[in-house]
């Protein structure tokens, strides 16, 4: 029998392929496109809606009943860095890696240290980088879930290896009322 750690290590990254699969050079070639399928199909700025939509209710959902579910206390930046961290966990698969560079109660700093679920099978898939929706993906993924958390946590993608950074970082700010 497989552990349980590498059935879930293909489950995510499975999940991430069809996910994925909308850029998929070999679909695109069965629909008779070039890279690509939303995008050109229904336009770049339509594709970004519609991605955005997908991953902000996803975040809305997912960090409410993840933060319930394990109990995890947001009351401060740290709170709020460790509910990323389980949900994106959660999300793409132990394979995902993560590490705290910043821990105050006002202020955190995460680093993604490896990101073979999303990154990576773009990578491998060879999805046109002007296709990818990683970036705006993983912002409004965490960016709402927060907000949905509470208003008082502001969320900044600052460092992304599509923006030709070596790294991926999260920054997490907590404000008191």
């Amino acid at each position: 029998m497989m552990p349980a750690e590498k059935c879930w290590a293909i489950t995510a990254k499975t999940l991430w392929r069809f996910t994925i699969l909308r850029g998929d050079k070999i679909i695109a070639a069965i629909l008779g496109r070039g890279e690509g399928i939303i995008a050109p199909v229904m336009g770049a700025e339509k594709w970004k809606e519609i991605n955005d939509k997908i991953y902000s209710d996803g975040g809305k959902q997912m960090f409410p009943y993840v933060k319930e579910t394990y109990n995890i206390p947001v009351e401060d930046a740290v709170g709020a860095a460790k509910l990323v961290i389980v949900a994106v966990t959660l999300l793409a698969g132990p394979e995902c890696k993560f590490k705290i560079i910043e821990a105050t109660q006002e202020r955190a700093s995460i680093r993604v240290t490896k990101c073979p679920t999303v990154w990576e099978i773009y990578e491998e898939l060879e999805v046109d980088p002007e296709h990818r929706a990683c970036d705006p993906a993983c912002q409004t993924f965490r960016e709402d879930g927060l907000k949905a958390i509470s208003p008082n946590i502001s969320y900044k993608l600052a460092k992304t290896i599509p923006r030709g950074d070596f790294y991926c970082e999260d920054i997490i700010e907590f404000k008191e009322e």
